[in-house]
């Protein structure tokens, strides 16, 4: 049996906002290229492309934070059932100043590398490296990290304590 120890969601006031943000960038590019004389065609095109893109992103985004992302006892998983990783498979977390992680969160190196994907504002995945955070709330990416930073301090205990023997 599994048991969830942490969940990390974006809330709705935050994805409403990530959401007004990008499509109202997108719709004020598209009303710069209908309103703008044109002359300068490439431009145009230029600023139309731009917020057709934001458009989509805006909709990937709000897409993406309707799912959470679940730390249960098996692993890291997402609401739908994608896995991550094991915390077998974890090697460390980094919270780091310099990592190069999402804003507000934090990233799991793995020791053999995992799918790769992207979910805007929750989690990306690329090589042996999870980004997980970007949209959420800050405390909850903490205690997420913490988690699996207790899970693999005890993992590490375990390993000496078994050597020693």
């Amino acid at each position: 049996m599994t048991k969830e120890l942490a969940r990390l969601e974006v809330s709705q006031a935050r994805r409403t906002v990530g959401v007004a943000l990008q499509g109202g960038m997108g719709l004020f590019l598209l009303y710069i290229v209908a309103t703008h004389s044109g002359a300068e065609i490439i431009g145009a095109l230029v600023l139309a492309a731009a917020g057709l893109v934001l458009l989509w992103l805006s909709w990937v985004f709000w897409r993406a934070t309707e799912s959470a992302l679940v730390l249960t006892t098996q692993g890291l998983f997402d609401s739908s059932g994608r896995k991550f990783c094991t915390f077998e498979d974890i090697e460390k977390v980094d919270r780091g100043f310099f990592a190069f992680r999402p804003s507000s969160g934090f990233v799991i190196l793995c020791k053999h590398p995992v799918q790769r994907g992207w979910s805007p504002g929750l989690w990306w995945a690329f090589g042996r490296h999870i980004g997980v955070g970007g949209a959420t709330s800050r405390p909850a990416g903490k205690q997420m990290a913490d988690i699996i930073s207790v899970m693999l301090t005890e993992r590490g205990a375990e390993i000496k304590a078994k050597h020693e023997n």
